[in-house]
Protein backbone atom coordinates (compact mmCIF):
# COMPACT_ATOMS: atom_id res chain seq x y z
CA UNK A 1 0.00 0.00 0.00
CA UNK A 2 1.11 3.44 -0.79
CA UNK A 3 2.21 5.62 2.28
CA UNK A 4 0.04 8.37 1.19
CA UNK A 5 -2.98 6.09 2.43
CA UNK A 6 -1.80 6.16 5.51
CA UNK A 7 -1.12 10.02 5.75
CA UNK A 8 -4.82 11.32 5.13
CA UNK A 9 -3.86 14.79 5.57
CA UNK A 10 -1.68 15.28 3.19
CA UNK A 11 -3.71 13.04 0.52
CA UNK A 12 -6.65 15.78 0.81
CA UNK A 13 -4.18 18.63 0.22
CA UNK A 14 -3.05 16.84 -2.83
CA UNK A 15 -6.56 17.12 -4.44
CA UNK A 16 -7.14 20.58 -3.50
CA UNK A 17 -9.64 22.04 -6.65
CA UNK A 18 -10.25 18.36 -8.03
CA UNK A 19 -14.05 18.61 -8.31
CA UNK A 20 -14.40 17.36 -11.99
CA UNK A 21 -14.94 13.23 -10.78
CA UNK A 22 -16.87 14.93 -7.56
CA UNK A 23 -19.54 16.19 -9.70
CA UNK A 24 -19.12 13.71 -12.27
CA UNK A 25 -20.01 10.25 -9.82
CA UNK A 26 -22.84 12.75 -8.37
CA UNK A 27 -24.37 13.56 -11.31
CA UNK A 28 -24.02 10.36 -12.72
CA UNK A 29 -26.03 9.21 -9.28
CA UNK A 30 -28.75 11.17 -10.20
CA UNK A 31 -29.22 10.40 -13.10
CA UNK A 32 -29.58 6.56 -12.32
CA UNK A 33 -31.68 6.53 -9.80
CA UNK A 34 -30.14 3.76 -7.69
CA UNK A 35 -31.47 2.58 -4.20
CA UNK A 36 -27.80 2.11 -3.06
CA UNK A 37 -24.57 3.24 -4.00
CA UNK A 38 -21.24 1.56 -3.20
CA UNK A 39 -18.01 3.49 -3.57
CA UNK A 40 -14.86 1.06 -3.28
CA UNK A 41 -11.86 2.33 -2.25
CA UNK A 42 -13.43 5.79 -0.97
CA UNK A 43 -10.26 7.04 0.88
CA UNK A 44 -10.75 10.24 3.09
CA UNK A 45 -14.83 10.34 1.50
CA UNK A 46 -13.41 12.72 -0.61
CA UNK A 47 -16.17 11.69 -3.21
CA UNK A 48 -18.30 9.83 -0.47
CA UNK A 49 -19.47 12.57 1.35
CA UNK A 50 -20.86 14.76 -1.89
CA UNK A 51 -22.22 11.49 -2.37
CA UNK A 52 -24.53 10.85 0.65
CA UNK A 53 -25.27 14.51 0.21
CA UNK A 54 -27.13 13.72 -2.96
CA UNK A 55 -28.89 10.35 -1.56
CA UNK A 56 -30.09 13.03 0.91
CA UNK A 57 -31.72 14.71 -1.41
CA UNK A 58 -32.53 11.84 -3.91
CA UNK A 59 -33.17 9.28 -1.84
CA UNK A 60 -30.33 6.76 -2.04
CA UNK A 61 -28.21 5.15 0.42
CA UNK A 62 -24.01 4.82 0.23
CA UNK A 63 -21.73 2.51 1.34
CA UNK A 64 -17.68 3.92 1.41
CA UNK A 65 -15.41 0.90 1.87
CA UNK A 66 -11.67 1.27 2.04
CA UNK A 67 -8.70 -1.13 3.88
CA UNK A 68 -6.87 1.43 5.14
CA UNK A 69 -7.57 2.70 8.51
CA UNK A 70 -6.42 6.17 8.48
CA UNK A 71 -8.44 7.42 5.41
CA UNK A 72 -11.75 5.64 6.76
CA UNK A 73 -11.50 7.89 10.30
CA UNK A 74 -10.82 11.00 8.24
CA UNK A 75 -13.29 9.82 5.98
CA UNK A 76 -15.71 9.29 9.08
CA UNK A 77 -14.74 12.82 10.78
CA UNK A 78 -16.27 14.76 7.94
CA UNK A 79 -19.23 12.34 7.78
CA UNK A 80 -19.58 13.57 11.09
CA UNK A 81 -20.19 17.25 9.78
CA UNK A 82 -22.81 16.16 7.67
CA UNK A 83 -26.62 16.92 8.24
CA UNK A 84 -28.19 14.53 10.21
CA UNK A 85 -30.00 13.51 6.50
CA UNK A 86 -26.81 12.83 5.14
CA UNK A 87 -25.47 11.00 7.43
CA UNK A 88 -28.12 8.74 7.81
CA UNK A 89 -27.30 7.75 4.37
CA UNK A 90 -23.89 6.67 4.73
CA UNK A 91 -21.64 3.75 6.03
CA UNK A 92 -18.34 3.37 5.86
CA UNK A 93 -16.82 0.00 6.11
CA UNK A 94 -13.15 -1.30 6.40
CA UNK A 95 -12.53 -3.91 3.88
CA UNK A 96 -10.94 -5.65 0.69
CA UNK A 97 -12.46 -4.74 -2.12
CA UNK A 98 -11.62 -8.36 -3.14
CA UNK A 99 -13.50 -10.19 -1.33
CA UNK A 100 -16.45 -8.03 0.95
CA UNK A 101 -19.52 -9.07 0.38
CA UNK A 102 -22.36 -6.12 1.17
CA UNK A 103 -25.80 -6.78 3.07
CA UNK A 104 -27.58 -6.28 -0.05
CA UNK A 105 -27.56 -5.86 -3.70
CA UNK A 106 -26.09 -2.21 -5.00
CA UNK A 107 -27.56 -0.48 -8.02
CA UNK A 108 -24.28 1.34 -8.65
CA UNK A 109 -20.67 0.69 -7.74
CA UNK A 110 -17.49 3.02 -8.76
CA UNK A 111 -13.87 2.86 -8.07
CA UNK A 112 -12.70 6.25 -8.71
CA UNK A 113 -9.13 8.00 -9.01
CA UNK A 114 -7.26 5.28 -10.53
CA UNK A 115 -7.80 3.68 -7.35
CA UNK A 116 -7.83 0.44 -9.40
CA UNK A 117 -4.63 0.36 -10.83
CA UNK A 118 -3.56 -0.40 -7.54
CA UNK A 119 -4.19 -4.11 -8.42
CA UNK A 120 -1.13 -5.76 -10.02
CA UNK A 121 -1.80 -9.64 -10.01
CA UNK A 122 -4.49 -10.59 -12.52
CA UNK A 123 -6.33 -12.75 -10.01
CA UNK A 124 -6.98 -9.84 -7.91
CA UNK A 125 -8.27 -7.87 -10.78
CA UNK A 126 -10.85 -10.16 -11.82
CA UNK A 127 -11.72 -11.31 -7.79
CA UNK A 128 -12.99 -7.80 -7.70
CA UNK A 129 -14.64 -7.67 -11.11
CA UNK A 130 -16.35 -10.96 -9.62
CA UNK A 131 -16.93 -9.67 -6.67
CA UNK A 132 -18.52 -6.42 -7.89
CA UNK A 133 -20.72 -8.71 -9.92
CA UNK A 134 -21.99 -10.33 -7.27
CA UNK A 135 -22.58 -7.18 -4.89
CA UNK A 136 -24.86 -5.88 -7.71
CA UNK A 137 -28.67 -5.98 -8.10
CA UNK A 138 -29.49 -7.19 -11.71
CA UNK A 139 -29.35 -4.15 -14.16
CA UNK A 140 -26.81 -1.88 -12.14
CA UNK A 141 -23.94 -0.70 -13.21
CA UNK A 142 -20.14 -1.11 -11.96
CA UNK A 143 -17.87 2.31 -13.16
CA UNK A 144 -14.39 1.97 -13.37
CA UNK A 145 -11.83 4.65 -13.81
CA UNK A 146 -8.19 4.47 -14.92
CA UNK A 147 -5.63 6.54 -16.57
CA UNK A 148 -5.04 6.22 -20.25
CA UNK A 149 -1.33 4.63 -20.74
CA UNK A 150 0.55 7.68 -21.26
CA UNK A 151 3.75 6.38 -23.61
CA UNK A 152 5.35 9.77 -23.21
CA UNK A 153 5.75 9.49 -19.61
CA UNK A 154 7.20 5.85 -19.95
CA UNK A 155 9.97 6.82 -22.92
CA UNK A 156 12.89 7.65 -21.17
CA UNK A 157 12.66 3.90 -19.16
CA UNK A 158 13.17 2.78 -22.87
CA UNK A 159 16.47 4.51 -23.65
CA UNK A 160 19.65 2.85 -23.51
CA UNK A 161 20.36 2.53 -20.89
CA UNK A 162 17.52 3.66 -19.18
CA UNK A 163 16.87 7.00 -17.81
CA UNK A 164 14.49 8.39 -15.11
CA UNK A 165 13.13 11.58 -15.61
CA UNK A 166 12.06 13.82 -12.56
CA UNK A 167 8.91 16.45 -13.37
CA UNK A 168 6.62 18.67 -10.96
CA UNK A 169 3.39 17.22 -10.92
CA UNK A 170 1.49 18.67 -8.81
CA UNK A 171 1.70 21.93 -6.97
CA UNK A 172 -1.38 23.09 -5.07
CA UNK A 173 -2.21 25.66 -2.08
CA UNK A 174 -4.81 25.34 0.48
CA UNK A 175 -5.14 29.07 0.89
CA UNK A 176 -7.29 28.95 4.46
CA UNK A 177 -3.86 27.11 5.94
CA UNK A 178 -1.65 28.66 3.84
CA UNK A 179 0.01 25.61 3.05
CA UNK A 180 1.42 24.76 -0.55
CA UNK A 181 1.88 20.99 -1.64
CA UNK A 182 4.77 20.55 -4.63
CA UNK A 183 4.90 16.99 -6.12
CA UNK A 184 7.77 15.79 -8.15
CA UNK A 185 7.68 12.36 -9.99
CA UNK A 186 9.45 9.63 -11.88
CA UNK A 187 8.33 6.98 -13.39
CA UNK A 188 9.74 3.84 -14.55
CA UNK A 189 7.73 1.27 -16.50
CA UNK A 190 8.09 -2.13 -17.00
CA UNK A 191 6.69 -3.60 -20.60
CA UNK A 192 7.25 -7.40 -19.27
CA UNK A 193 4.30 -6.43 -16.45
CA UNK A 194 2.18 -3.99 -17.62
CA UNK A 195 3.70 -1.81 -14.57
CA UNK A 196 4.59 1.49 -13.35
CA UNK A 197 6.95 2.14 -10.82
CA UNK A 198 6.19 5.49 -9.63
CA UNK A 199 8.25 7.52 -7.12
CA UNK A 200 6.23 10.89 -5.57
CA UNK A 201 8.48 13.19 -3.84
CA UNK A 202 6.90 15.46 -1.71
CA UNK A 203 7.57 18.96 -0.62
CA UNK A 204 4.95 20.97 1.82
CA UNK A 205 5.71 24.90 2.69
CA UNK A 206 3.71 27.83 4.59
CA UNK A 207 4.63 31.31 3.60
CA UNK A 208 8.06 29.55 1.17
CA UNK A 209 9.53 27.74 4.13
CA UNK A 210 9.76 24.27 3.53
CA UNK A 211 8.12 22.40 6.34
CA UNK A 212 8.47 19.24 5.61
CA UNK A 213 9.26 16.77 2.78
CA UNK A 214 9.07 12.94 2.04
CA UNK A 215 8.87 9.92 -0.23
CA UNK A 216 6.14 7.66 -1.42
CA UNK A 217 6.93 4.60 -3.88
CA UNK A 218 4.12 2.42 -5.55
CA UNK A 219 3.80 0.46 -8.39
CA UNK A 220 0.67 0.80 -10.57
CA UNK A 221 -0.45 -1.66 -13.03
CA UNK A 222 -1.03 -0.22 -16.41
CA UNK A 223 -4.26 -1.18 -18.04
CA UNK A 224 -5.13 -0.65 -21.71
CA UNK A 225 -8.59 -0.09 -23.53
CA UNK A 226 -9.35 -3.86 -24.76
CA UNK A 227 -8.00 -4.96 -21.36
CA UNK A 228 -10.78 -3.17 -19.25
CA UNK A 229 -13.43 -4.43 -21.90
CA UNK A 230 -12.23 -7.97 -21.39
CA UNK A 231 -12.35 -7.78 -17.61
CA UNK A 232 -15.83 -6.56 -17.82
CA UNK A 233 -17.08 -9.06 -20.58
CA UNK A 234 -15.41 -11.95 -18.85
CA UNK A 235 -17.30 -11.06 -15.32
CA UNK A 236 -20.55 -11.22 -17.25
CA UNK A 237 -21.00 -7.53 -17.70
CA UNK A 238 -21.98 -6.09 -20.95
CA UNK A 239 -20.62 -2.65 -21.62
CA UNK A 240 -22.47 0.14 -21.48
CA UNK A 241 -20.39 3.38 -21.97
CA UNK A 242 -17.04 3.87 -22.03
CA UNK A 243 -15.41 7.73 -21.97
CA UNK A 244 -12.27 9.63 -22.34
CA UNK A 245 -13.02 12.38 -19.82
CA UNK A 246 -15.63 13.11 -17.16
CA UNK A 247 -17.86 15.33 -19.56
CA UNK A 248 -18.49 11.95 -20.82
CA UNK A 249 -16.87 12.27 -24.84
CA UNK A 250 -15.57 9.44 -26.33
CA UNK A 251 -12.55 7.61 -26.01
CA UNK A 252 -10.11 9.43 -28.41
CA UNK A 253 -6.08 8.86 -28.95
CA UNK A 254 -5.59 12.20 -27.16
CA UNK A 255 -7.68 11.12 -23.83
CA UNK A 256 -5.92 11.11 -20.88
CA UNK A 257 -8.15 8.86 -18.76
CA UNK A 258 -10.65 6.15 -19.49
CA UNK A 259 -14.20 5.89 -17.67
CA UNK A 260 -15.87 2.45 -18.22
CA UNK A 261 -19.45 1.39 -17.85
CA UNK A 262 -20.91 -2.03 -17.48
CA UNK A 263 -24.31 -3.09 -16.57
CA UNK A 264 -24.87 -6.58 -14.92
CA UNK A 265 -27.84 -7.99 -17.08
CA UNK A 266 -30.93 -8.60 -15.80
Amino acid sequence: MTDIYRRPDEYDLEHVGDEEDVVFYVGLARSLHPKAVLELACGTGRITVPLAEEGARSGFNVVGLDSEANMLEQARDKAGQLPAAARKRLRLVHGDMRKWHGRGPFDLIIVPCASITHLLALQDQLDVWRRAFQNLAPGGRFVVETVMPNFSAYADSFANPPRTLVEIDRDVTDEPRKIRLVRRRTVTYLPNEQRAQIRFLYEKYRRKSLIECFIDDFESHVYFPRELRLLFLHTGFEIEDFFGDYSRRPLRPSSQMMIMIGRKPG
